[in-house]
């Protein structure tokens, strides 16, 4: 189970024009080799372009997967989680997997720093859910985990050494 697919890295005009940009595949094409649509009227050459850019954005998937779980494990989350009751995951998984299909193909653009800005935030939410100091949402099996106690503050010290009893009638 992913927590983003290849149509959801793709969702929106935008974001299949800079997918089919990188991979220099076009638009319609990639698009129905990402719903499995008719690509009847492409040839051969085209076609396996376009299915060679979808297993190289599947490869990419799961590496974005990995970085996903490998946060929420060191929480202790049971794995894998589901997108669909926390949509947030996706969000993350897209932001990573979109940084590292750009760093791959090696492209520069203005866009390049809202990707990294991304890409990092995606992160830094991660490692938040990892140290307990952010929830996945509504339903999130660890939120409130914590300390038995509540977090309440305790203070330890030595017994006094001078005391009434100690000291005696000084």
């Amino acid at each position: 189970m992913s927590y983003v697919t290849a149509q959801q890295l793709a969702d929106g005009p935008e974001s299949l024009k800079e997918l089919s940009e990188l991979y220099g595949i076009e638009a319609a094409l990639l698009a129905a080799t990402l719903t499995a649509g008719d690509r009847s009227s492409w040839d051969a050459a085209d076609i396996a372009a376009a299915d060679e850019a979808l297993a190289s954005i599947e490869r990419f998937i799961v590496l974005g997967d990995g970085e996903v779980e490998s946060r929420l494990a060191h929480r202790g989350y049971p794995l894998p989680m589901s997108a669909a009751q926390f949509p947030v995951l996706t969000v993350w998984a897209r932001a990573i997997v979109r940084y590292h299909i750009h760093r791959q193909r090696d492209r520069t653009s203005e866009e390049t720093g809202r990707i990294e800005r991304d890409y990092r935030e995606a992160l830094r939410a991660l490692d938040y859910v990892a140290q307990g100091k952010l929830s996945l949402g509504a339903g999130d099996p660890l939120a409130g985990a914590g300390p038995a106690d509540g977090g309440a503050v305790r203070v330890a010290s030595n017994p006094r050494m001078f005391t009434r009893n100690t000291l005696g009638a000084l």
